[in-house]
């Protein structure tokens, strides 16, 4: 017996999901490609990349993606490890926007996400900013509360993305000026 699906490609989450497969698609095509050219600085930033878009798509996995750029800072240039480690959670706080855009029911009966979507609703990028500046387990309901409200994906990731970068730029420098002030404290 066959089944044949029609995939109807008007519907935006049918072109988000086309999306996704794209960008893994082309991240291992890439990968494939481009392995013998990495170097061990490469690898680093491949790693900050890595925690910070597991932590972030993996709604409840605990990865320690601050203490991976935090650690890396240390010896890679911390404006890199900043920019590469939110680019790669923003990309990632997808997983619950997309989430919360396809099934809105997962979390509606919940009080916490019915007052942060009533607070989406009144300053919904002033909200996603804030929670993406600050470390925090809440943004992933969040995202999925900015999904279900239909905010624009560019607009979500911009936000987003600005706040992740900002947090990740600080702790890159401060963990950088640490350590540098450590090892003068030592004499290393």
């Amino acid at each position: 017996m066959r089944y044949i699906v029609q995939v109807d490609w008007r519907k935006p989450e049918n072109l988000v999901r086309l999306g996704i497969l794209a960008a893994v698609i082309a991240a291992v095509v890439a990968t494939l490609l481009l392995r013998d050219n990495f170097g061990a600085t490469e690898v680093g930033y491949g790693a900050v990349a890595l925690s910070a878009l597991v932590a972030s798509a993996g709604l409840l996995i605990p990865v320690p993606a601050l203490a991976t750029a935090c650690a890396t800072a240390t010896f890679l240039n911390p404006l890199l490890v900043g920019l590469i480690a939110g680019s790669a959670e923003s990309v990632g706080e997808l997983s619950g926007y997309y989430l919360g855009y396809t099934g809105r029911d997962v979390l509606a009966r919940s009080r916490l996400y019915q007052r942060l979507e009533h607070w989406m609703r009144r300053r919904g990028w002033l909200l996603l900013f804030v929670v993406s500046l600050v470390p925090n387990p809440i943004f992933d309901v969040v995202g999925i509360a900015a999904g279900a409200l239909r905010f624009p994906i560019w607009g979500f990731l911009s936000v987003v993305w600005a706040g992740k970068v900002l947090k990740f730029l600080v702790f890159a420098y401060a963990c950088n000026a640490g350590a540098d002030w450590l090892t003068g404290l030592f004499g290393l």
